[in-house]
């Protein structure tokens, strides 16, 4: 079978990442299987080597997509030449634009992969992008034989219907390599690269640093636990433009020296198996898509203390979970506080073993992905 992956680049987004991973656990399933995946932004990508190592192929669009009819007649050019088994787009909404390239040309399937709730089109234009999403949705529907979402929220929000039951539309969770968690506690190092003193309880954010994603309230709950307690400091790991608004908000309430703001990092098992608690204060509507980082905080064994942002279908180990919402930051440092005070009902080797027995298990994923194909 003969498939191709349309994406934006193979670097170090979450999709991209998940896409890799399962590519190469499915050449367990399926080793004959020929994976090609055509690059719309037309750069390298961090994860390229990976990808080539494990025997998948890789095409750069030598047109950008602002070049809009040269886009798609040199994707439907690629498609035809192809001879592809299986089309499967992973850009959300603006995979009905590429969906449009496939017309008349035979394929065994076309998917569109919805991998967010966020309703994004890459337009710069508000007015343009509110006018262009409803169409570009009707495409995809129209030129996709299914669409796949990564929980039931992703779904419905798509499908603008209510416990969707049509065989068009498939959940499919993501998959994570639970294995990488299977690691000691990095106490001491993960203190001396953040410059943390020893007796540091760590209040955890990884994610995107965005408005929906909210890192700002963080720094409200951080305040509020300072008042009683000094030992508690905030780690941000990921990239955003609130990056700027996080430290400069510490800064105005006075408790700068209690937070690191790092940027990505190269190990977060590492840095979830050391902290102590997760916070995800994601705003409500729309929703997280699914959550991949509160999947992965389950498998650290780390208590979790987030919203309704954050749907149900990424919630493995309920006595890990603590939902609030957004209207106290008082109440949200008085339950933190307080777990951090009494022992976990779930100990870390018992977490992640529930997680490797789970949907998320990446083998299990993998699995997944080949049936949907094979059916």
């Amino acid at each position: 079978m003969k498939i191709i992956h349309i994406v934006e680049n193979l670097d170090k987004g979450a999709v991209e990442n998940w896409l890799v991973n399962i590519f190469i656990e499915s050449r367990k399933i399926r080793p004959g299987w020929e994976w090609t995946f055509y690059c719309i932004l037309g750069k390298e990508g961090t994860l390229d080597e990976k990808v080539k190592k494990a025997g998948g192929i890789i095409i750069y669009s030598p047109v950008t997509i602002s070049r809009k009819l040269a886009f798609l007649k040199n994707l439907r050019k690629i498609l035809k030449t192809g001879k592809y088994d299986i089309l499967h787009a992973h850009h959300d909404y603006l995979s009905g634009f590429y969906l449009l390239a496939s017309t008349r040309i035979k394929f065994r399937k076309r998917f569109l992969h919805i991998h967010n709730t966020d309703k994004a089109l890459p337009v710069g234009n508000k007015t343009l992008h509110n006018f262009l999403l409803e169409p570009f949705r009707k495409l995809g529907l129209i030129f996709s034989d299914h669409v796949i979402g990564i929980s039931k929220n992703t779904i419905e929000e798509f499908s603008k219907v209510k416990n969707v039951s049509d065989k068009k539309f498939i959940i499919l969770y993501y998959g994570v390599n639970f294995e990488r968690f299977d690691i000691p506690s990095y106490r001491s190092s993960i203190n001396a690269e953040f410059n943390l003193p020893a007796e540091a309880k760590i209040l955890l954010y990884a994610g995107r640093m965005n408005d929906l994603k909210n890192p700002d309230f963080v720094i409200d709950v951080l305040k509020y636990i300072l008042e009683k307690r000094d030992d508690i400091y905030a780690l941000f790991i990921g990239q955003g433009d609130r990056q700027s608004s996080v430290k400069m908000k510490a800064e105005e309430l006075g408790i700068s020296d209690h937070i690191r703001v790092s940027g990505w990092h190269s190990n977060v098992p590492a840095v979830m198996k050391s902290a102590d608690v997760f916070v995800f204060p994601r705003k409500e509507y729309p929703k997280e898509g699914l959550g991949l980082v509160v999947v992965e905080a389950q498998a650290a064994g780390l208590p979790m203390f987030i919203t309704e942002g954050v749907v149900r279908d990424a919630i493995v180990i309920e006595e890990l979970a603590h939902f609030n919402d957004l209207s106290d930051p008082a109440e949200w440092a008085k339950q933190i506080s307080s777990v951090l005070d009494h022992s976990v009902p779930v100990t870390r080797e018992e977490a992640l073993e529930k997680m490797k027995q789970s949907v998320f298990e990446l083998g299990r994923a993998a699995k997944n992905l080949v049936d949907i194909y094979e059916r």
